[in-house]
């Protein structure tokens, strides 16, 4: 009988701790705070998964199957290949956004559920998708509340989303392409990128945007390395895109992998038919949280998860000599969470 998800985090988070946070302290970014996750301990023998993006790299194949639900994955290496939630596939057809995470094992075929991410572009059959990028945490939280909702996505829902976003946004896209957001303000991305390294032995981070936490944990640091200008950019975009100078405090970070654990209690499974026997991928939804864990054999490999805070943001300003001294003392003694 399979371990439920909230006994996993719990084990899981109870191996972490909380860095220190990192913030541009000029004021150039007030709305963004991330706080780097750290594992108590690195185990000997770390999974052997391999990104997608490092996996198309070596030979993977990702084709178009015509329909727009499903894309079709051929993982001819030796190693697993995690496929990320909402990780968006590039490639000479409409663009996709994988609805959950799964992994797929060494030398296995099998289809990957997805959601259209381009409305006026048209599906190009066996066309390969040749890149994953990064999708933003604003279409991201949202597939997850409908997946923790309903158990699966509403296109034309998500089509609607993407709309509103870019209109919100002022990013104009004939096709109504969800990426233009990076192409719109991909450069202020890659700058203030710079106000928040990764860190040696770093599994995950949080990151406080304005009003919203967003977390995005991984089995080991290998994979978040591979991943992590993905997990940065999903977040930094919101906040250049939606500016304000108020940011949710420390004291509602603290706690926010406690509250995972009991969101979670009330899980329901995401099933993918062809992957069903290379881990099991569960969705949460309580209160102002929503999120999913991929589990493989008892051991988390990828969580990503949403809190909303609403009305407890406070003015960056006000916050500085906090997390200036919240800085110091974590930069020494890591916190435990």
């Amino acid at each position: 009988m399979a371990t439920p998800l909230a006994d996993t985090l719990r084990r899981s988070f109870d191996e972490l701790l909380l860095g220190a946070p990192q913030f541009d302290a000029t004021g150039n970014l007030p709305n963004m705070v991330v706080y780097p996750v750290f594992p108590t301990y690195l185990a000997p023998d770390p999974p052997d998964v391999v990104s997608l993006t490092q996996a198309l790299r070596r030979g993977v194949k990702l084709s178009d199957t015509g329909i727009v639900t499903q894309v079709h994955v051929d993982n001819p290496l030796p190693t697993a290949v995690l496929v990320g939630e909402s990780d968006i596939l590039v490639g000479p057809t409409q663009l996709r956004s994988v609805q959950f995470s799964c992994l797929v094992p060494p030398g296995r075929r099998a289809s990957l559920p997805v959601n259209c991410v381009e409305a006026g572009q048209p599906t190009v059959y066996q066309a390969e998708f040749t890149d994953a990028t990064a999708c933003p945490w604003y279409l991201r939280s949202y597939k997850l509340e409908q997946l923790g909702r309903h158990g699966d996505n509403h296109q034309h829902r998500i089509w609607d989303r993407i709309k509103t976003y870019l209109q919100h946004t002022g990013t104009v896209s004939s096709t109504q392409d969800v990426c233009a957001i990076f192409d719109r303000f991909g450069d202020d991305v890659n700058k203030l990128s710079q106000v928040f390294p990764l860190h040696p032995g770093q599994v995950g981070c949080v990151s406080a945007v304005a009003q919203d936490l967003f977390v995005e944990i991984f089995g080991d640091p290998e994979m978040l390395e591979e991943r992590y200008d993905d997990v940065l950019s999903s977040a930094l975009v919101e906040a250049v895109a939606h500016p304000t100078r108020k940011v949710t405090p420390t004291s509602q970070v603290d706690g926010v992998l406690d509250e995972l654990v009991e969101a979670s209690r009330s899980s329901k499974v995401v099933h993918n038919r062809s992957l069903r026997d290379s881990g099991r991928t569960q969705v949460f939804r309580k209160g102002a949280i929503t999120g999913s864990g991929l589990v493989s054999a008892g051991h988390l490999v990828h969580l990503s998860a949403h809190k909303r805070c609403w009305g407890t943001g406070r003015p960056f300003s006000d916050q500085l000599p906090h997390l200036e001294a919240e800085r110091a003392q974590r930069t020494s003694d890591h916190a435990p969470l």
